[in-house]
Parts: C-alpha cells; sequence; structure tokens
C-alpha cells in the first residue's frame, strides 16, 4: 500500500502545485505536500540520511530551475519581486522534495538500467513542464528552454538513481 502511496501521492503533489498555483489556491500544495513528504520522512530509517537525500535533490532541481529562469528561458506564476523573479519559486522546492521522496518507490527497477535512466528523464521532464505550462504554473518555455530542460532533467535523473544506489536501503 505504501508504494502506491509514494507513486499516486507525488501526482497528487504535482496536480495540487500545478493548478493551485495557477487557480490561486496557495495553501493547496502546502498542504498536501506536507503531508506526503511526513509520510516518507516516517517511514524512514536512518531519518538523517533521507533528509540529505531530499536536500541533495532539491538542490539539483534548484540549480536547474533557477538556471531557467536566469536566462529567461522560463516565468513562473507567483515568482519573487525583482530582482529575484528567476528563482525557483518555494512550490517548485515543494515539487523537487516530493520527487525526491518517490524516487525510491517510481525509479527502483532502473538503478541497474542506467542509461535508460538518462534517456527517461530526458523525455518526461520536459512532458511534466509542459504539463504544468498548458494548466498555468508558470508564463513561457520556449523550445531552447525545453532542450536545456531535457538535458538539465537527464543529469538530475542520472544523479538521482546513482544517490538511490549509493544509499542502499529497501523500498520503504
Amino acid at each position: 500500500m505504501y508504494f502506491w502511496w509514494m507513486i499516486l501521492g507525488f501526482q497528487a503533489v504535482w496536480f495540487s502545485c500545478a493548478w493551485g498555483i495557477s487557480h490561486h489556491y496557495p495553501l493547496l500544495p502546502l498542504l498536501v505536500s506536507l503531508v506526503y513528504l511526513n509520510s516518507y520522512i516516517s517511514k524512514q530509517s536512518p531519518k538523517k540520511l533521507a533528509y540529505l537525500f531530499l536536500l541533495r535533490i532539491l538542490f539539483y532541481g534548484f540549480l536547474l530551475d533557477s538556471t531557467l529562469g536566469l536566462f529567461g528561458f522560463i516565468v513562473y506564476e507567483s515568482a519573487y519581486p525583482k530582482p529575484l523573479e528567476w528563482l525557483q519559486p518555494w512550490w517548485m522546492s515543494l515539487l523537487w522534495l516530493s520527487f525526491a521522496a518517490s524516487a525510491k518507490a517510481s525509479f527502483f527497477w532502473l538503478e541497474k538500467r542506467l542509461p535508460l535512466a538518462v534517456v527517461l528523464g530526458a523525455i518526461s521532464g520536459p512532458i511534466a513542464y509542459f504539463s504544468g505550462q498548458k494548466l498555468g504554473a508558470f508564463i513561457t518555455l520556449d523550445i531552447l528552454g525545453y532542450a536545456v530542460l531535457s538535458i538539465g532533467f537527464a543529469v538530475i535523473m542520472y544523479l538521482t538513481i546513482k544517490a538511490l544506489t549509493k544509499q542502499q536501503t529497501p523500498l520503504q
């Protein structure tokens, strides 16, 4: 049951962020992600490793999203005021934390298929952002932005799978 909660719960967080922010319900992503992340942390042992893993993936996502913003590839809904509007918004941080929490359940089958993980990251990352753009979570992402995003997600998937295999923790 926990496996399915981790898979479907991430989808709930994703939708609550993309839809909630674009429809001006900022508490929705906050509440949904806090429930999801709390359920993840409650099952982890040792908790310190789980927190470090979450922060590592959050850092990768922050670098990717903020770089896209800095170079003008993306403009987020309800971003920060100038001159910080290029920074990854808080709700994207919740998404990256939830992505990290779902990684073991979602990607365990890719641990020995690293090249496939990279290809799937390069494809699925842009699809997720395209869907978020259609829901109004951010304003613009042009074709070059999607190319940079694809490369960034390929790298993040590689790093995520490497971090998972380094942890050597069973699916929990």
